[in-house]
């Protein structure tokens, strides 16, 4: 029998919206036995106390599991926390409302002395944390080591930032933004015209290896596809100016195709009291990604330095390169031998255009062979060749807003301790 069945909480003792949420899904009016308020949606404290353990345990784990004690020391060796701890001072859950929560908090959860750590205590912080290490790496690559940077020594085995160890973490998690392109569906690729070329498929689809510059995914001597899901995204990408002429070819998907999507627009952090939290997606999966999408697709004009490039450029390879891995998840507790897993490989990126808001780009890992004007049961082509349009350039519009004098631009490393500062509250570690 529960020894607290017959005491109400009430929404006004919470400042956590999903703990209200909870509350006021029993749809029951009553007097709350804490804070004193008076026909008020109630709970008994017993279910309000299971519905907040179950979101403890999404996020921290006892330390005797996880963390090593040093008995010479006489405790373990990372920082550990109990209950009140974590539900007063960590999430902070109670509300103005209640001059003293200590009882409140002993009737959820009576505080038995467990020592909690976050889950994962020794994995990085957070998704936050492998972005700063994204930025680390580009920095690394542009203006220090290069064409070694992947090379696989003793020392950096087990170090978690190494370039090798953190593209290999990396693909681990970016399987959850791969997505199918099915045959059918229409990718557009522009150029401008200028005389110096005829139009025509061979001189519209990929270009040949001499003719390759130095792009967003790919260096001078790479040929890849660069098109768009839609005709103006290509346009606007191709930078005309006024009275230019643009020819945009369409294309025609002949195979499934595997692409990284880092078009997608990640919803707001979720509250570990949420039926949705999932530690590994909130707090490594998705704060990376919202932050690294961002960064792939922001705007880099003719005049900036090619060496700006590099880091999307070693990024695009390495996700051509890398065979990403299929488990039989059927038989992964079969004591029988297990087969290896089946291999696939990604096909090319999806990325947001920064010039048309909602367009998309589309970059597809293959040189001229990838497109043809004929379909034959010889050809190993991805794209059909439908033809073009000429467009002329007749407007060009640029939006913008005033800033106040006093504003200043702010330099990037203060915007990048900006965007660490404003997620430190929330990806908090104990």
């Amino acid at each position: 029998m529960n020894r607290n069945v017959d005491k109400l909480c009430c929404v006004n003792c919470f400042s956590e919206i999903e703990i209200q949420r909870f509350i006021e899904e029993f749809d029951e009016i009553g007097d709350c036995d804490y804070c004193g308020s008076e026909e008020i949606y109630v709970c008994e404290v017993d279910e309000v106390g299971e519905f907040i353990q179950n979101g403890i345990d999404r996020y921290y784990e006892d330390a005797a599991r996880m963390v090593s004690y040093d008995s010479a020391e006489g405790g373990y060796l990372l920082p550990t926390m109990d209950i009140h701890d974590i539900l007063l001072y960590e999430q902070e859950i109670f509300s103005d409302v209640l001059e003293d929560p200590i009882q409140l908090a002993d009737d959820l959860i009576p505080n038995d002395g467990t020592p909690y750590v976050r889950r994962n205590p020794y994995s990085p912080e957070s998704g936050l944390e492998q972005f700063k290490t994204w930025k680390e790496f580009g920095d690394f690559i542009k203006h220090s080591q290069r064409f070694t940077a992947f090379l696989d020594t003793e020392n950096n085995a087990f170090d978690e930032t190494h370039p090798r160890n953190f593209f290999n973490t990396l693909a681990d998690r970016i399987k959850a933004l791969l997505v199918e392109l099915y045959p059918g569906m229409k990718i557009y690729r522009a150029r401008i015209i200028d005389g110096n070329f005829e139009l025509n498929h061979k001189n519209l689809t990929s270009p040949p290896v001499h003719e390759t510059k130095n792009n967003r995914m790919s260096p001078a001597g790479i040929s890849l596809f660069y098109g768009g899901k839609e005709e103006d995204v290509c346009i606007a990408e191709v930078r005309p100016d006024v009275g230019e002429y643009v020819a945009v070819a369409e294309f025609e998907m002949l195979k499934n195709l595997k692409v990284l999507d880092l078009s997608v627009d990640f919803d707001a952090p979720k509250s570990i009291f949420s039926d949705d939290y999932t530690f590994e997606y909130e707090e490594y999966f998705k704060p990376f990604f919202s932050h690294f999408v961002s960064d792939i697709a922001k705007p880099i004009r003719p005049a900036d330095s090619g060496v700006d490039y590099i880091p999307t450029q070693v990024f695009a390879e390495f996700i051509r390169m890398y065979r990403f891995k299929d488990w039989d998840i059927g038989n992964i507790f079969s004591n029988e031998i297990q087969p290896p897993p089946s291999t696939y490989e990604v096909n090319g990126l999806m990325f947001k255009s920064s010039l048309i808001k909602d367009g998309k780009n589309i970059v597809l890992f293959k040189g001229p062979e990838i497109s043809t004007e004929q379909v034959t049961s010889e050809n190993a082509a991805w794209l059909l060749y439908k033809g073009f349009k000429k467009h002329e350039i007749t407007e060009i519009k640029v939006f913008h807003q005033e800033t106040k004098e006093s504003d200043e631009i702010p330099t990037f490393s203060e915007r990048m301790k900006e965007m660490f500062t404003e997620h430190d509250e929330y990806y908090q570690t104990p």
